[in-house]
């Protein structure tokens, strides 16, 4: 059973997050000691904490028994999700055979071979950021390069223009920062409202970008889904917005927390950073290694087709479990010293992307965005130290950093 003083807090409220991180130190008890479950902290409805790597790769590659449908969030009012004034399906709410249907409309432009191409303008965009900085001085590293280079990325893949980028990284904040007073938009009294406003913000914003779309396409993917079609019928408005929303924010929000988390993790291990920087054929691996040691998306929520054991452990049709993949990601049965951080470290079987069928449709973009910037950085770095203490957004489910103030000085780029 589970320690009596762990009564789940810590695992799922937003507040803890942003006040004491990860909580490494209670994983690591669960996975020892109850590996699945069952916790229902004050204010909260009642869930099963995942926390094993085996045990989220099992479930992962199960769709049939553990559902996306009612949402891959947990939150303090599941009921609240239902009330949004504008509704949006993404293919990660999507179960089968629907999921795979749907995600068919974008994977072919997410294969390593067709994002080739976006490779120069990538490698330029993290240049002239990190160009920007200057030879020397202080910055903070989330709002000014972390933040920012997947934006770009992801305003020139999807279409919108260069001018839109601050319209769509505050409506990011607003949405993936719900909690954060810092990020909750002016005039609204709770979190819910905040986030209601935003998506119906996004909403509009969109529904012209898409029917400008379908009149004139071009080459950029809101064209591709302006005008997707699905068993061979034009793919519905909800799923349109849907599919906009999550390459929109949500891979903006996972990719700036490896960024800033990666950052923060050389900061952290200067000696890792100089290995680096020593042998720049480890930038594979450190990529690798730094999505396994911040794991930037925590959790993922499914709920119970039907009664169903696993680890030993009897859950119910209905239940709703949180898979850990923060936890998952320092498992001591999978990774030798999980707690360290290795640039070199090989294998890497992390789950930062996660597994089965909901494996991160954008992951190889991901990869390639982290890997322009600290391609760019890391050989130029000759001082880097924090210059302030770093923040972290209240969130369990992309508890980031959103404020990484570091010194630095650079040597002159290419």
């Amino acid at each position: 059973m589970a320690a009596p003083a762990l009564d789940g807090s810590t695992l799922i409220d937003p507040a803890s997050y942003a006040r004491i991180g990860y909580p490494h130190t209670d994983w690591s008890t669960l996975r020892r000691s109850a590996p699945i479950e069952r916790f229902q902290p004050e204010g909260w409805p009642p869930f099963w904490a995942i926390t094993r790597h085996a045990d989220i790769v099992s479930i992962s590659k199960r769709p049939d028994a553990f559902l996306n449908v009612d949402g891959i969030n947990f939150d303090r009012n599941p009921e609240a999700r239902g009330q949004a004034p504008v509704q949006m399906r993404t293919i990660i709410e999507m179960d089968p055979p629907d999921h795979r249907k749907y995600r068919a409309v974008a994977s072919k432009f997410f294969t390593p071979r067709s994002l080739g191409a976006w490779d120069p303008i990538v490698e330029e965009m993290a240049r002239k950021l990190v160009d920007g900085l200057g030879r020397e001085g202080e910055c903070d590293f989330v709002t000014e390069i972390a933040s920012m280079h997947p934006l770009k990325i992801i305003c020139r893949i999807l279409g919108a223009p260069e001018e839109d980028e601050a319209f769509v990284l505050r409506l990011t904040n607003e949405i993936f920062g719900r909690e954060d007073e810092e990020f909750r938009r002016p005039g609204t009294a709770t979190p819910e409202e905040s986030v209601m406003q935003a998506a119906m913000e996004f909403y509009q914003y969109f529904q012209k970008i898409l029917a400008d779309r379908r009149e004139r396409p071009r080459e950029d993917l809101v064209s591709l889904f302006a005008n997707a079609r699905v068993d061979g019928e034009p793919m519905n408005e909800i799923a349109t917005m849907g599919y906009c929303l999550v390459m929109f924010i949500a891979g903006h929000e996972t990719t700036r927390g490896a960024i800033s988390g990666g950052m923060k993790a050389l900061l952290d291990h200067p000696a890792e950073l100089a290995k680096w920087q020593a042998d720049p054929s480890l930038g594979k691996t450190a990529i690798e290694e730094i999505l396994r040691y911040v794991t930037p998306v925590n959790t993922m929520a499914r709920t119970v087709a039907r009664d169903v054991t696993i680890g030993g452990r009897q859950l119910s049709e209905g239940d709703r479990l949180v898979m850990f993949y923060a936890s998952a990601n320092r498992d001591e049965a999978v990774f030798d010293d999980p707690d360290a951080f290795r640039v070199d470290r090989n294998p890497n079987p992390h789950l930062a992307f996660g597994i089965g069928e909901h494996f991160c449709l954008g992951a190889h973009l991901a990869r390639k965005t982290s890997g322009a910037i600290f391609g760019e950085l890391v050989p130029r770095l000759e001082l880097v130290e924090a210059a302030a203490p770093a923040e972290r957004v209240p969130s369990n489910l992309v508890p980031g950093l959103k404020h990484l103030p570091i010194r630095y000085r650079l040597r002159p780029g290419r």
